[in-house]
């Protein structure tokens, strides 16, 4: 997929407006707060990967797939922990590979994960409830303007990444993470829909630097803090 990318704001401790049509991504340094599940203040489903459960309301085709599986540490060429974890499991999808997790009792406002050791191989499509695709991000799309080169260590290569839908294509009903070579780490995967006045001072609360994304005939707004 073809991403149109244009700077549409660059500005320190200001608030950034979000157009009313504008699906929004969210890309935040790593750190142990960002590494953690968000807290959205309406309801959420966490995945962290810890166990091979799958909570109510989802299917996952890891690790049946043979693609992807659940990890913890490092493993060299395999997988590498993300920056800032807390130690336990991941999900680690491996080279050609892809993992999908989807609601089947409904859709969700937004979608937040944990990405380690972020490369330009690595990808995430977002899904509707009715499986279109509404949105596609590489790697590079996370780290702009840092192109994107799988250091484990580095707070600009293992992020926090919040996407939230603006509505126009539908809610969110599923998570795509696939990667062309090894591999695509992934941690405490939250699917939410906030209430209202928690969404729009989590939006509002992002102004450091913006940009704007056409795809899929649609605008993404990327606030990178």
């Amino acid at each position: 997929m073809v991403h149109s990318v244009r700077l549409a704001v660059a500005a320190l401790a200001v608030t950034a407006a979000v157009p009313a049509n504008a699906a929004t991504l969210i890309s935040q340094f790593g750190s142990e707060a960002t590494f953690a599940a968000p807290t959205t203040g309406g309801e959420s489903i966490v995945f962290d990967f810890n166990s091979a459960a799958i909570p109510a309301g989802f299917a996952a085709d890891y690790p049946l797939t043979g693609s992807s599986e659940l990890v913890a540490g490092s493993l060299e060429l395999q997988y590498q922990q993300p920056a800032f974890s807390d130690g336990s499991q991941y999900l680690a999808v491996k080279a050609n590979g892809n993992a999908t997790i989807t609601s089947t009792s409904g859709g969700y406002n937004s979608v937040s994960f944990y990405i380690g050791s972020i490369d330009d191989y690595n990808g995430v499509d977002i899904l509707n409830t009715s499986g279109t695709i509404i949105a596609s991000f590489s790697g590079d799309d996370f780290t702009t303007p840092f192109p994107s080169n799988g250091d484990g260590t580095s707070p600009i290569m293992n992020r926090r990444v919040t996407y939230t839908t603006d509505g126009n294509d539908g809610l969110i009903g599923a998570i795509r993470f696939s990667t062309g070579a090894n591999s695509l780490e992934v941690d405490n995967l939250v699917f939410a829909v906030p209430e209202p006045a928690t969404w729009l001072m989590m939006l509002a609360g992002f102004g450091m630097v913006a940009m704007s994304m056409r795809a899929r005939r649609r605008r993404t707004r990327i606030v990178f803090a």
